[in-house]
């Protein structure tokens, strides 16, 4: 089985933030939307617009079947508000 790091560098996200912003805003979205939740991508990609009008998302998750309530960070927030 194959065990997958993070991206823990700091400035390595930022620059994969620029550039997706640069290319696509739905990829960028998707990536902060991972990075400030946690969240698979397949648990992301259910979310709708009007999940992201309140300050948490409600969600049961694809994988596990479980019911999950996640809090947005306020750096998120603020991408949504964008």
């Amino acid at each position: 089985m194959n065990f997958v790091q993070p991206i823990r560098d700091p400035e390595c996200i930022f620059y994969i933030k620029r550039f997706l912003k640069e290319q696509n805003m739905r990829n960028y979205m998707l990536f902060v939307t991972g990075i400030n939740s946690g969240l698979r991508i397949s648990d992301i990609l259910q979310l709708r617009v009007r999940d992201a009008k309140r300050p948490y998302f409600n969600l049961i998750e694809k994988k596990t079947k479980k019911k999950k309530r996640i809090d947005m960070t306020p750096a998120l927030q603020r991408e949504f508000k964008t």
